[in-house]
């Protein structure tokens, strides 16, 4: 028995046919049925039913049990040709870190494409999750810090908060669309397009039911992913809603235009993200995660609101 065989009889399982697993495996399917005979004849068995002229098979009882431990002894050889091969080498440095989709859009990826200008060398483990699932994986040492909105995540004394600076939402869509051409445009006509964005507080989520008519349903579609939803806004009657920084680097591209409303409510004019860098007091941070969160508040302080009379009366809490 050797690794070759292995390799087409798992294709042969997942294949259910020779011709197909023989064409998978870039072998013609003589060579193919001798290299299953052959295992066949070394572990004494019969592996697979053969089936009619279609060529089709299905795992005996021994078939089954082969299968099973093949794909492990195939993993095994894999990974122990990686440690041969790399024990002369030490390990890549790893950042390990978490953000929330909001800060995800724009923030995030402009801090790591500076840090990782300067440490080409680094493995960077992102995950892009909700706050309560990031907080999880902070609390379990799968990353080792946080970007996300406070507003949801209970950090008490055993954290360190960092808050970062607040942006307002903005609603957004293509640059053709009937509510940004229409003359006469009222803030309850979004009830007659559908809605999406990647992250929006609860009271953002409500406010928009009570005032753009949506008694049931405020949001059709959210999704961890803004360039997603930039694809969704820029080829449909879709509305989106995002922070501030990210609509105003979609328009100045020419990709979106911005939705403003005279009648608007106020809770949307002045309420926005609360952005904060979390980490846990009991571990302490890489030379890598110190760094990172240093592009990240260098990148935040440089984000220049487009409305300052509006932020200075910022409400946090909506």
């Amino acid at each position: 028995m050797d690794l070759h065989q292995l390799r087409h009889f798992l294709a042969l399982a997942d294949h259910g046919n020779f011709t197909r697993a023989a064409q998978a495996s870039f072998i013609t399917q003589s060579a193919f049925s001798r290299s299953i005979q052959g295992l066949e004849h070394n572990l004494g068995c019969q592996l697979v039913e053969r089936g009619g002229g279609g060529r089709g098979v299905s795992l005996t009882a021994k078939g089954l049990v082969l299968r099973a431990r093949a794909r492990d002894l195939l993993d095994g050889v894999k990974h122990l040709r990686n440690e041969i091969l790399g024990a002369e080498q030490p390990p890549a440095p790893v950042l390990s870190l978490g953000c929330g989709p909001a800060p995800a859009a724009r923030l995030v990826p402009a801090a790591l494409a500076e840090f990782i200008d300067r440490h080409s060398d680094t493995c960077i483990d992102l995950r892009v999750d909700a706050p309560d699932v990031l907080k999880g994986l902070l609390d379990s040492g799968e990353i080792e810090f946080l970007i996300a909105d406070l507003r949801h995540i209970q950090a008490d004394q055993g954290y360190v908060t960092q808050a970062l600076r607040p942006r307002r939402f903005e609603l957004f869509c293509r640059p053709q669309h009937p509510l940004h051409t229409a003359l006469d445009r009222s803030f309850s006509a979004l009830a007659d397009y559908p809605l999406a964005c990647s992250s929006l507080p609860t009271e953002l989520k409500a406010l928009l039911r009570e005032h753009a008519g949506r008694s049931a349903l405020p949001i059709n579609l959210q999704c961890k992913h803004t360039d997603v939803l930039v694809q969704m806004v820029t080829g449909s009657d879709l509305v989106g809603i995002a922070a501030e920084d990210v609509v105003a680097h979609l328009v100045a591209q020419g990709l979106v235009e911005r939705l403003r409303f005279a009648d608007a409510p106020q809770g949307l004019l002045i309420g926005g993200t609360c952005f904060g860098v979390v980490y846990r007091v009991d571990r302490r941070l890489s030379a890598q995660a110190v760094e990172a969160i240093d592009h990240i508040s260098r990148i935040d302080a440089g984000y220049v609101a487009t409305d300052l009379e509006r932020t200075q009366h910022f409400d946090l809490a909506i």
